[in-house]
């Protein structure tokens, strides 16, 4: 699924907002994808397996007001090519995109590490759970928290 979008529970030009999803285990994919589908709003999701992927993407986009431009990435932090450290560092040097707000999951529970993601400019840091439920949670509380409580604001 590298590279494409779904529509989710709303097709590409009328679900409520944009999600980028950047995630190498095509099983953590299919997990969030179908949590995803059963959000109370309705999600596109563009999804790529690395962050150079997601990078030249976001760059073939081009735009903060491009219709693709996401509203939300979803990253993890341990991938092939490029991680989600790096990923993140050159994401928040990005000229256009340094604003987009960032969840990083991981399965680390390293102090360090959480916190190089936070250092790196992650918005949250979310350990993956190892459950259906524990996934559940966790998609669950970011959709409610980044597109019902938190108001987005893109730097210029």
């Amino acid at each position: 699924m590298d590279g494409q979008t779904r529509g989710g529970s709303g097709s590409e030009t009328d679900a409520d907002a944009h999600i980028l999803l950047v995630e190498d285990d095509p099983d953590d994919v299919r997990v969030i994808l179908r949590l995803l589908d059963q959000a109370p709003i309705s999600f596109r999701v563009t999804v790529m397996e690395h962050g150079r992927k997601a990078l030249d993407w976001l760059n073939m986009v081009g735009r903060i007001d491009d219709p693709r431009t996401p509203d939300l990435i979803i990253l993890d932090i341990n991938m092939p090519v490029m991680n989600g450290m790096v990923f993140l560092s050159e994401l928040r040097r990005h000229p256009v995109f340094r604003s987009l707000p960032v969840v990083t999951l991981t399965t680390s529970t390293d102090v360090d590490t959480i916190r190089r993601a936070y250092d790196f400019g992650a918005n949250a840091v979310v350990n993956k759970a190892d459950s259906l439920d524990g996934m559940s949670q966790i998609v669950n509380t970011t959709v409610e928290f980044w597109f019902r409580i938190a108001h987005r604001y893109y730097i210029d």
